[in-house]
């Protein structure tokens, strides 16, 4: 092999090695380990330790990608990176690059909720627990689903409340949104159901999954406003539980998950002083 060839694999190698030693330098950041400090360590930078199963992982990422054994100055190469990064967000703490930068803010966000699935204890499902789930949402595990929906945005509660009101008195969908002046959202007709979380994420593709045609659902709660959604077209029919076994299991993980997260952020907010100056509902 040419050693511009393993020049470039080393470098992918320590590629891999400071990806992993960033997840687990934020996973250090968010307080999710316990005891940290009691474990044991390979070293220790401005007292933080950089632990043994960090270096661990570290020498065998860096190993997948070499096409010969590590040498002593290869693991200390993945050693010195692992006190690079750590060097590294300790001064982005300081900083407070956490709070004041939005990529790194967003990156924490997202190592959180990778942490909190991951500590989620693992739970095989009974066969029958599937079967149930898979009753209860028959309608997601469809064939090839296609909805035709409009979707409107209500900028208020007091303007969400008027739209419900005047539904309830045999307004039709789009008198209620135009006597209201709430916000259309375009969606393409006859959307993959599965697309629908790309837009508007989970909740509302979930939501619509339980809809019938003709249907109206709403409000649903979203950070940009209350959606409410007009179910036009449903086209699409339930696959048999044994064809798509596969896929209620990992359906199941994933609500699984959310609701581990759900409990989480929960628990973060009942600890946490609030103080909100700012009035949702007002002019700005």
């Amino acid at each position: 092999m040419s050693n511009s060839r393993i020049a470039n694999r080393t470098t992918i190698a320590y590629a891999i090695v400071a990806f992993l030693a960033l997840g687990a330098a934020l996973f250090s950041v968010l307080g999710i380990s316990i005891n940290r400090r009691e474990m044991a360590a390979v070293a220790y930078v401005n007292g933080d330790p950089i632990l043994d199963t960090e270096y661990a992982r570290a020498r065998d990422a860096m190993q997948a990608g070499l096409a010969r054994s590590m040498t002593s100055e290869d693991k200390m190469r993945a050693l010195q990176i692992l006190i690079d990064e750590e060097l590294i967000v300790q001064e982005a703490l300081r900083l407070d690059l956490g709070r004041d930068d939005r990529l790194v803010r967003k990156n924490l966000i997202q190592a959180l909720i990778r942490s909190v699935t991951v500590l989620n204890p693992s739970i095989e499902p009974e066969e029958d627990e599937l079967r149930d789930f898979y009753e209860a949402e028959e309608t997601v595990f469809s064939s090839p689903r296609l909805v035709t929906i409009d979707v409107v945005r209500a900028s208020g509660e007091s303007v969400s409340q008027g739209f419900m009101i005047a539904l309830q008195n045999g307004a039709s969908f789009e008198e209620a949104r135009a006597a209201f002046k709430l916000e259309r959202i375009p969606v393409a007709p006859r959307a993959p159901l599965g697309k629908v979380s790309d837009y508007f994420g989970g909740s509302v593709r979930d939501a619509i999954a339980k809809m019938t045609q003709g249907e109206v659902t709403g409000p649903i709660t979203t950070s940009s406003g209350d959606l409410f959604i007009w179910l036009r077209k449903n086209e699409g029919a339930p696959l048999p539980f044994e064809q798509v076994r596969d896929s209620v299991e990992v359906e199941w993980s994933r609500r699984r998950d959310e609701q581990a997260l759900e409990k989480y952020v929960a628990r973060l907010r009942r600890n946490a002083r609030i103080k909100i100056i700012v009035d949702p509902e007002a002019d700005h």
